[in-house]
This record gives C-alpha cells, sequence and structure tokens, in this order.
C-alpha cells in the first residue's frame, strides 16, 4: 500500500503482460475498478491523493495468465 501525500498528484502506470484480463481496483475518493488487458501495454493514470494511504488491488478474468507490474511516481507541479 502506497504512501501518499495529501492533495500532491501521482502518475501511476499499471501492466499485465501475457494473456486476457485484470480487473484493477484503486481505493480513492471515488473508487476506480477497470478491466486491464493483458497486453503489455500500460493503463497511465494520474492521481491526486485525499488519503495517506491507498489500496491498489488486482484479480484475473477467469482464463488470464502472466504478471501485473506497477509504478507510482509524484508529478511535478
Amino acid at each position: 500500500m502506497p504512501e501518499l501525500t495529501r492533495g500532491r498528484s501521482y502518475a501511476l502506470a499499471v501492466a499485465c503482460a501475457e494473456k486476457g484480463k485484470i480487473i484493477l481496483s484503486m481505493a480513492l475518493k471515488n473508487p476506480v475498478r477497470r478491466a486491464v488487458a493483458c497486453d503489455g501495454v500500460p493503463l497511465r493514470r494520474r492521481i491526486t491523493a485525499s488519503a495517506a494511504k491507498m489500496r491498489i488491488d488486482t484479480e484475473a478474468v477467469p482464463g488470464a495468465t502472466g504478471m501485473v507490474a506497477w509504478r507510482m511516481g509524484k508529478v511535478d507541479k
């Protein structure tokens, strides 16, 4: 669970490589739940932290195989 600075903007990139899809869930002020294809192309999203911690979860859609990676970095103002 990444530790964030409230009000600070971050860039999140999530990628799944192999086949199928995953469901990405992010516990934000307005929770996000989105399907991501396991095609190696990262999903990029800008996030403004509303809390000190944010939960990021992934779950495989039945039949999906591969691996998931994510990276979060601070965005300069």
